[in-house]
């Protein structure tokens, strides 16, 4: 997402070696990856996700329970149920 970040909003465009020192990742797998988002970004591409079709995406959670981290790691706002704390 960092690099879809940047690639829109850079009004010059940005290189792939810019990317690479702000993600940290080589500069061939950002390279591979802004041709992958350029391509994704045309009008040509809207057809390979399924046209008139609806498009599913499923939710993720990262992460872990609250009461299994250390003490130095956990966040007060993170309990989501008070069985966690």
């Amino acid at each position: 997402m960092v690099a879809v970040w940047m690639l829109a909003n850079c009004r010059n465009g940005v290189s792939s070696y810019e990317i690479m020192r702000a993600i940290g990742v080589s500069q061939k797998c950002t390279w591979h990856m802004l041709h992958r988002i350029r391509k994704a970004m045309t009008d040509a591409s809207s057809d390979k996700l399924g046209g008139d079709a609806p498009v599913e995406c499923d939710e993720t959670f990262v992460g872990g329970k609250v009461k299994n981290m250390h003490k130095s790691r956990r966040v007060i706002g993170m309990n989501y149920s008070a069985g966690n704390r």
